[in-house]
């Protein structure tokens, strides 16, 4: 029997079930983790944990997902109305901080994609990559040399992994100087 199991609805269950693989992800690595390690983070059973699941692969697709891609698409439905530039501005500020927010799980991504071949067809960062740019043309922004711009783009994101700047002036700053650079 599962220890303090409360009845929850069928989707906050699951939502408890990502949320603890998750963390038992970042602490042991894809592949340190096991779907018992899950169930106990979860406070479930095994059995429970498969019937919501179908493998360890969709667990860890299905908690990085709506953190990675989904959390892009609503800033763009909500930046959507804005200018395309400062649109471009103001996806660019929503990533960083996002990153600085996010760092262990974007830490866990980018290792897990680089050494594990069970998750390494997983292509987040094409994924964001092609979103940044259908988002770029869909906002009529013309860039000189696109595959440049984006790769500046998303290495400047990715650097705030290990550079991290807190202040929102600091952010704009930098965000405004990379899309001078960008679009001239």
């Amino acid at each position: 029997m599962e220890k303090g199991n409360k009845r929850m609805t069928k989707e906050k269950r699951r939502k408890q079930i990502l949320e603890s693989a998750l963390n038992v992800f970042i602490e042991k690595g894809y592949n340190g983790s096991t779907t018992i390690d899950i169930a106990r983070e979860a406070d479930i059973s095994e059995v429970t944990l498969f019937r919501y699941f179908d493998s360890k692969k969709q667990i860890f697709v299905d908690a990085i997902e709506p953190i990675l891609i989904t959390s892009l698409k609503q800033s763009l439905v909500e930046f959507k109305d804005s200018e395309p530039m400062r649109k471009l501005e103001l996806i660019l500020r929503e990533r960083i901080k996002f990153i600085s927010e996010h760092s262990e799980v974007i830490k866990l991504i980018l290792m897990e994609s680089q050494v594990n071949p069970e998750v390494a067809d997983i292509d987040f960062i094409k994924q964001i990559t092609s979103i940044l740019k259908n988002t770029i043309k869909d906002a009529g922004i013309n860039l000189e040399d696109e595959d440049f711009s984006i790769r500046l783009m998303m290495g400047s994101i990715l650097s705030f992994l290990y550079m991290p700047k807190i202040k929102d002036n600091e952010i704009g700053a930098y965000v405004g100087k990379l899309v001078d650079i960008i679009t001239k």
